[in-house]
């Protein structure tokens, strides 16, 4: 049995909760008061057979990336936190706060592609070197092992042919491409491009490998965290999870 405080204090050292955006709703999403923790759940987003898998397992703390509640709740109908909250168990998230930390979640996707002297480029994007110059081609196959990827989306209205720096961001990073253009970098790593995102796009070829692959690693990234902390004795096991859609 391991302290919630003491769990949270962890997580908030790690990824600190002013580091959210406005916007953002990390931190607690269902707090029961409960101090104490007897097992942790670790996902990226709370679904109903997440919670399923928290009441088999004998979890009652979640630690999520995505937030459960983006907006305020008039009425409490969501049947999911219904059943967290009728179970004992409290859900926490970190989500933009991790974004940006460092070995938050593109720090990880970075560390992933084996990229070489990563600086921040924003809060949210992060710049390095491939180990060795590659073919786009070549790129492309190395991206889809790391990520453990069998399709990506591909745009490359810059005609790169050859791959040395790379930027990437975990997540939607829709917003970032006119700032990796900027940089004329040879390719950006992300995910959720839409249509006119890749129409727009200029120099910089773009690889989307999925939001879900894109920030996995967080999953395990949290559980090394909370396992490997001085204090020990936090029994924390994965959630399992999947892509929300079938390729068919």
């Amino acid at each position: 049995m391991a302290k919630t405080s003491e769990i949270i204090k962890i997580l908030e050292e790690f990824a600190p909760p002013e580091l959210a955006e406005g916007w953002d709703n990390s931190g607690w999403q269902v707090f029961l008061g409960n101090d104490n923790t007897s097992k942790v759940l670790v996902c990226l987003t709370v679904t109903d057979d997440v919670i399923n898998q928290a009441v088999e397992l004998g979890c009652n703390l979640i630690v999520s990336h995505h937030p459960v509640i983006f907006k305020p709740i008039k009425v409490l109908k969501d049947v999911k936190l219904i059943k967290a909250v009728q179970r004992g168990i409290q859900i926490y998230s970190l989500h933009t706060n991790c974004d940006k930390t460092n070995n938050g979640t593109s720090d990880i996707l970075a560390k992933k592609l084996n990229l070489k002297k990563v600086a921040i480029m924003n809060d949210f994007v992060r710049a390095g070197f491939t180990p060795y110059e590659m073919s786009m081609e070549e790129f492309i196959s190395y991206v889809k092992l790391a990520c453990n990827v069998s399709r990506i989306k591909f745009v490359n209205n810059g005609n790169k042919s050859r791959v040395r720096t790379v930027a990437v961001c975990a997540g939607a990073g829709a917003d970032f491409i006119e700032d990796v253009d900027k940089y004329n970098l040879d390719a950006y790593v992300t995910a959720d491009i839409k249509y006119h995102d890749a129409v727009d796009s200029r120099r910089s070829a773009i690889l989307d490998v999925g939001h879900f692959d894109s920030e996995k690693p967080f999953v395990e990234e949290i559980k090394n965290l909370l396992e490997n902390h001085k204090h020990g004795g936090i029994d924390v096991v994965f959630a399992k999870e999947k892509q929300a859609w079938e390729y068919v």
